[in-house]
């Protein structure tokens, strides 16, 4: 089985899908989180393994555009707690070190540690990318935010653990196949889906009070504009309960009525 994933070895999205699908699959890592899903499309992979969301630095939003624009379904989600460490140069001390390279989020969610260290955030395409450029430039002034595993691989020594802000950081990632590959036999626990309200005073509240009136929670409610459509926006949604539940095809029926258009991204097991 070949799991694609944005990154290079040692990112934490492969750290991720290896705790969720075990080490006998392959991961397959892509310079893009567009070429994820485009992978995805042309079946050079079986599923896509993306992150969605961080206690810390927010929404992938990325992610979210190409579950709406791609033709997709979410079969599962999976956490995990994230912990940077800085990586260096052998030698290299923490006093010498200007300048900081990772992804920007990873930047974001560390930009206490930095700011108390006066050190330069400069942003790259993947946490362990920056690491293996440390690694290949041997520069002392220069450090990786990456994840403890990357020391290893790349031959870097940890400055520092756990640097950033909220000890409690975690990222949620979204497992994704193709139309003609869902599993036969899945939990559904949680949906996902995204609606466009019509156009007239109050028409967000009434798709909203479809989740109450059939007692379905939110778990997740955000918008998201329209590129085509300046000063509109798309709604993505999840909610507790599977779309094989009597109350969530009702819901869903209603809010096909309600809303002008709107899109089932997948029904899905809790993760954990």
């Amino acid at each position: 089985m070949r799991i694609g994933f944005q990154g290079i070895r040692g990112a934490y999205s492969e750290l991720a899908l290896y705790r969720h699908f075990g080490r006998s699959v392959e991961s397959v890592g892509f310079g893009s989180f567009e070429e994820v899903f485009e992978a995805l499309a042309d079946r050079r992979v079986d599923f896509g393994f993306v992150p969605v969301e961080n206690t810390i630095a927010g929404t992938v939003v990325e992610n979210y555009d190409l579950l709406l624009s791609q033709e997709c379904r979410i079969i599962a989600e999976a956490f995990m707690k994230i912990r940077h460490t800085l990586l260096a140069p052998h030698g290299a001390s923490i006093g010498q070190i200007r300048a900081a390279w990772s992804h920007p989020h990873a930047l974001k969610q560390c930009r206490e540690f930095l700011r108390q260290h006066r050190i330069e955030a400069v942003p790259k395409y993947d946490t362990a990318g920056a690491a293996r450029m440390i690694a290949d430039e041997n520069r002392p002034d220069c450090a990786a935010i990456a994840s403890e595993l990357c020391a290893e691989i790349y031959g870097l020594d940890i400055l520092a653990k756990d640097i950033h802000s909220n000890k409690t950081n975690t990222t949620r990632f979204l497992v994704v196949a193709r139309h003609d590959n869902l599993p036969e036999k899945i939990v559904c626990e949680k949906t996902s889906l995204v609606f466009i309200t019509r156009h007239y005073p109050g028409a967000l509240v009434d798709c909203l009070k479809i989740f109450q009136k059939y007692a379905l929670n939110l778990t997740k409610l955000e918008s998201r504009p329209i590129p085509e459509n300046p000063w509109e926006y798309v709604f993505y949604t999840d909610f507790d309960s599977g779309t094989d539940t009597g109350p969530a095809r009702n819901a869903l029926a209603e809010l096909r009525e309600t809303a002008r258009f709107v899109k089932l991204l997948g029904s899905y097991p809790k993760g954990s």
